[in-house]
């Protein structure tokens, strides 16, 4: 048992070992510039601790990012009204006619949902239009889309969806309720006009990683309308995949998914190119389409770990200047000890008459006697001293009772003289 519990004993990291100390109240040699050199190093290393602290809550340190092109096998979308898409006419004056006017409709936005290369049937988008814009012409948003993505483009399962807008003329067939088509002389007006563009607004987005939040870029896409031509466009929408730690200790994961670019292919065609597609000549054709390679990035924000072990870092060299102020202590003690020396030996000596070779030479003879083998040697002297004018007897009798004096202990005692012998011959 006693065996076990000193075993365990030995296992005590916390030991201390026993310090000499130089004097009743000192245990280590301090001076005045030491002092002051620490309070100006701890004062800095709190300071630039303060310092990281601010930064870190206020997110100008960077968190470590990083990104990678992805090529899915499947992926879907889902688009909400007015959050990715919106069109609208962009005359470059008043004076020309807003062909989305549901009083005189010149222009009818027709919406489908190809699924697989089958189409869902029409959706008249003027019925679902989302205020002005600032052309002063009716915004269209087109209502809740899915679009998805399969390698595999025969999966009956999991097929691939796009969405197209064309622009046809109107016909009285896909109006509804209070809409009704322009007079023909309206029309003749409005191309005779020269034509304008149709525009198209995309908010993109991206994530800030100062603000922690989701910024939307909008951007604005033109596609020219001319009476004669066709304009195909196809808008592939670029998704994300975006793994953010933004935890203080722990790990804390958020995933989140957006369209973060687009890729835009235009050509111009016939306008009866897509007659045998849809059954009518069309002005403008946008097809929406998910793109199949994805982008996954990781953002992790430095924990707190992180910030300590940097101001530690930062600290841990400015506290290199400590050999420097460790030697001049080691000076000032040991200048300390020899003049202790020198005036146990030399009392009555004046030391600032001292020549200053011979003040050498004493310096240099009293820092002999800090060498632990020349104080060795001076007990040796003392104990053959005692010897030789009080007998060994005496020695012996002495040692025991100051030994047994400061021992509650019932010990076997071995004679101090024959340590300190032992010691001087070694």
């Amino acid at each position: 048992m006693i065996r076990r519990l000193t075993i365990l004993k030995n296992l005590d990291l916390f030991g201390v070992p026993y310090k000499t100390k130089i004097s009743i109240n000192e245990d280590e040699q301090k001076s005045l510039l030491g002092g002051m050199i620490t309070a100006i190093l701890y004062g800095v290393s709190f300071a630039y601790f303060i310092y990281v602290l601010i930064q870190w809550q206020t997110g100008n340190i960077l968190p470590v990012t990083s990104s990678m092109s992805k090529a899915q096998k499947q992926g879907s979308f889902k688009i909400n009204r007015g959050e990715l898409i919106q069109f609208t006419y962009s005359r470059g004056s008043i004076q020309e006619v807003d062909p989305f006017d549901n009083q005189n409709i010149i222009l009818l936005p027709i919406g489908y949902e190809l699924s697989n290369g089958y189409q869902s049937p029409p959706i008249n988008l003027l019925s679902i239009s989302n205020g002005t814009s600032y052309y002063d012409t009716l915004l269209i948003s087109p209502d809740e889309i899915t679009i998805q993505q399969n390698v595999n483009a025969s999966d009956e399962e999991y097929p691939v969806i796009q969405f197209v807008i064309v622009l046809r003329s109107c016909d009285e067939m896909f109006l509804t309720e209070g809409q009704k088509c322009a007079s023909q002389d309206l029309v003749n007006q409005f191309w005779n006009y020269g034509g304008s563009y149709l525009s198209v607004f995309v908010k993109l987005r991206q994530y800030s990683v100062k603000t922690q939040k989701i910024e939307v870029i909008d951007k604005e896409i033109y596609f020219p309308l001319q009476n004669q031509y066709n304009t195909n466009g196809q808008l592939l929408f670029k998704p994300v995949n975006l793994d953010i730690d933004d935890g203080i200790l722990f790990h804390n994961e958020q995933k989140l998914q957006f369209i973060t670019d687009i890729e835009i292919i235009t050509s111009q065609t016939g306008k009866s190119f897509l007659n045998n597609s849809f059954g009518f000549d069309t002005y403008i054709s946008i097809y929406i389409v998910l793109d199949p390679i994805a982008l996954d990035n990781r953002v992790a924000y430095p924990k707190l770990s992180q910030i300590l072990a940097e101001v530690g870092s930062i600290s841990s060299t400015l506290l290199m200047i400590r050999v420097f102020i460790i030697l001049f202590n080691q000076h000032l003690l040991e200048e300390r000890l020899i003049n202790r020396i020198i005036r146990i030996h030399h009392p009555f000596l004046q030391l600032n008459k001292v020549p200053n070779d011979f003040m050498k030479q004493i310096k240099a003879q009293s820092k002999n006697k800090l060498v632990i083998t020349e104080i060795i040697n001076d007990i040796y002297k003392i104990q053959q001293f005692i010897e030789s004018n009080f007998g060994k007897s005496a020695l012996e009798n002495s040692n025991l009772k100051y030994i047994e004096s400061e021992s509650r202990h019932s010990v076997k005692i071995t004679p101090i003289k024959i340590l300190i012998r032992s010691a001087s011959n070694d």
